[in-house]
């Protein structure tokens, strides 16, 4: 866990270092293959953008204790791996800095976030010259609990 942070840590210095030195094939090694932060095309939901936000939709879980107190989430961002088949994994969430009381409401609805994006189906891989590689992608979840 501590070596995945670190490489998020790295990919994220990588990252802007990159657009400092325009470079568009930032890449980093995990698990023997590279995973690029940037891609020439960027994955794709199967359906694209508005299939994505149904697809959520239909599938995230907003715990009863949420909806009831009318909890402000916060911006929440999954963070996972498109893989040069299309296939989604290690998926992590991100979130503002919550107290130990909202991190015990935000429990159940985290857990259902990463259980949606897991279950997803495969997604157009993206490619760089040409060919499919795997992407870190980062996606917003919006929600409006009202």
């Amino acid at each position: 866990m501590k070596r995945f942070v670190l490489v998020l840590l790295c990919l994220g210095a990588i990252a802007s270092l990159s657009s400092l030195f325009s470079c568009s094939s930032v890449f980093a090694q995990s698990l023997n293959e590279k995973v690029y932060t940037i891609a020439e095309r960027q994955p794709e939901y199967p359906g694209g953008p508005t299939a994505l936000s149904l697809y959520l939709a239909e599938n995230i879980r907003i715990p009863n204790a949420l909806l009831r107190k009318n909890f402000n989430t916060g911006p929440i961002s999954a963070k996972f791996i498109v893989d040069n088949l299309g296939f989604v994994h290690d998926v992590r969430i991100t979130t503002k800095p919550l107290d130990k009381k909202a991190q015990k409401r935000m429990q159940g609805y985290l857990t259902s976030i990463i259980t949606a994006v897991e279950k997803m189906p495969r997604w157009q891989p993206g490619e760089v010259g040409g060919k499919p590689v795997a992407v870190f992608y980062t996606l917003p979840i919006e929600v409006n609990l009202q």
